[in-house]
């Protein structure tokens, strides 16, 4: 019996309990989000059950299987949660070379285990608008020191669940070593530092 096209996404996401559903679905409920642009998604198509326009990005060869299949306008229109149509779009390239899409036309920025996404495509990013970034490769410790950008609330895991909070933010990016720290050096590490007090994940907005 053939495989389906899905079992990557069950495989990735589903099986190690990783979707970050109730992660995008607070987002969803505290924001006004539209449009999200989600740099780096391998296949990761959960933001699409939550959000109605969702633009993908990877230059993974599987995804871009993935994206073109019937199945996957299926799953999600099995699983949105949102009454309209869903939109959803896939562009295989890589993000840091550019890709055809317009400036400031993103409510969304994901940026989660692929490279300084908040950077590279801050370009696409609405004034106002969010970036969702984790530590992994240093993304988020980078948009703590990027004047672009500021931190409006950070999201803790407990029990498989995301808990978000938007108090005693000046606690955070706070390092542990006394090194000086600039945005350059972190991109060169490509690798998040220790800090202080950390949590799982951070939701910066862009003010300028």
């Amino acid at each position: 019996m053939a495989k389906s096209i899905l079992d990557l996404y069950r495989r990735y996401f589903e099986e190690r309990q990783f979707e970050r559903l109730d992660l995008f679905k607070t987002i969803a409920d505290e924001f006004k989000v539209k449009r999200v642009l989600y740099p780096g998604s391998f296949v990761h198509v959960t933001p699409s059950f939550v959000f109605p326009s969702v633009v993908y990005i990877d230059n993974d060869k599987q995804a871009n299987k993935f994206f073109k299949s019937p199945e996957i306008h299926q799953l999600i229109e099995d699983r949105k949660v949102y009454p309209q149509d869903a939109s959803f779009m896939f562009h295989f390239a890589d993000y840091g070379d550019g890709f055809d899409e317009k400036e400031k036309s993103f409510d969304l920025l994901i940026s989660q285990y692929a490279g300084f996404v908040g950077q590279y495509c801050k370009p696409f990013l609405k004034k106002g608008g969010l970036l969702l970034a984790n530590n992994s490769h240093g993304d988020a410790g980078v948009a703590a020191m990027d004047k672009d950008y500021q931190l409006a609330a950070v999201f803790s895991l407990r029990s498989g669940k995301y808990k978000m909070s938007k108090s005693n933010l000046d606690d955070y990016f706070v390092p542990k070593s006394s090194i000086k720290l600039t945005k350059e050096y972190l991109m060169q590490l490509q690798k998040g530092i220790g800090y202080t007090k950390s949590s799982s994940a951070y939701l910066f907005r862009r003010i300028y």
